[in-house]
């Protein structure tokens, strides 16, 4: 009976949050696209309209799974992405938070705000109009500006979807790295002549983690939020251009199945920070 209870106690909150991050807002969402995808609700005259987007290549009309493919594309977009801007940020923002250079610190600071201040789509065409000057000037051409690609074709517009969330890491991990290193415990450990490499990963990476895994998931769901002007910029084949398309093109089955699959992938994201950081064990 009060083994019982206890796996009671313990599933409630994870049930709540489940309802709450999960289930709750995918019925909202299905409620609404649902809503929006009624012929009788909207007019894709204006979409139809716009030659340069509709003529852009459009997976449903070559892939047998439109839906399969525009997803998948997308997802390897969003994993480079979030990866390059976690590979940036962590290390970036503990050297921050453990340095004591004033001058560059506020230098680094200000280059995040920036990063995080401006959309996406402004660093997508920044990053196209650097290209081309740098082919028109110099005739060295670095990367393509457009087009589909496992290859070089990714590196502009996983750069673009991933400058504002390596700001949000680096912001949110360099201020949990500063609080902690003056705490006490950590004061302790450099009075007793531990180095950065003893301290670092035995004391501040734990109790930093939680806010590390918070920035993650925030910039992942930005770049979520943001797939659909990175992919038209760059002509990128994934959902969030496919899903405008499949609307001016009057595919509303494949619209609402990728506009839900959005909702389902903002939903996981939110579960599995929840999980992330009910798991981490900060130390002292």
């Amino acid at each position: 009976m009060r083994r019982a209870r206890a796996i009671g106690t313990r599933l409630t909150p994870v049930l709540a949050r489940v309802f709450l991050d999960g289930l709750l807002p995918l019925a909202v969402a299905f409620l609404v696209v649902t809503y929006l995808a009624d012929p009788a609700h909207i007019d894709t005259s204006e979409l139809r309209a716009n030659s340069l987007l509709m003529n852009t290549r459009q997976l449903f009309r070559e892939e047998s799974n439109p839906f399969a493919a525009a997803v998948g594309s997308s997802a390897i977009l969003l994993l480079v992405s979030v990866a390059g801007a976690v590979a940036v940020g962590v290390p970036a923002g503990i050297a921050y938070g453990w340095s004591g250079n004033r001058v560059l610190k506020a230098i680094a600071w200000s280059a995040s705000t920036l990063a995080a201040s401006l959309p996406a789509f402004f660093w997508a065409v920044a990053i196209e109009l650097l290209m081309v000057l740098i082919w028109v000037q110099m005739g060295i051409r670095w990367f393509p500006i457009a087009g589909f690609g496992i290859d070089e074709h990714l590196v502009l517009p996983s750069l673009a979807l991933g400058i504002r969330p390596a700001a949000y890491i680096f912001r949110l991990t360099a201020t949990a790295v500063e609080e902690i290193r003056h705490t006490d415990y950590v004061r302790t450990a450099i009075a007793k002549g531990l180095g950065a490499r003893q301290i670092l990963p035995r004391h501040v990476l734990p109790n930093a983690a939680p806010n590390i895994i918070a920035a993650t998931v925030l910039g992942a769901r930005g770049a979520l939020s943001s797939l659909v002007l990175i992919e038209y910029v760059f002509i990128w084949g994934g959902a969030g251009l496919t899903f405008v398309q499949a609307l001016g093109n009057r595919r509303l089955d494949v619209a609402t199945a990728l506009a839900l699959a959005f909702a389902v992938g903002s939903a996981l994201l939110a579960l599995a920070a929840d999980f992330a950081r009910a798991r981490v064990r900060v130390d002292a």
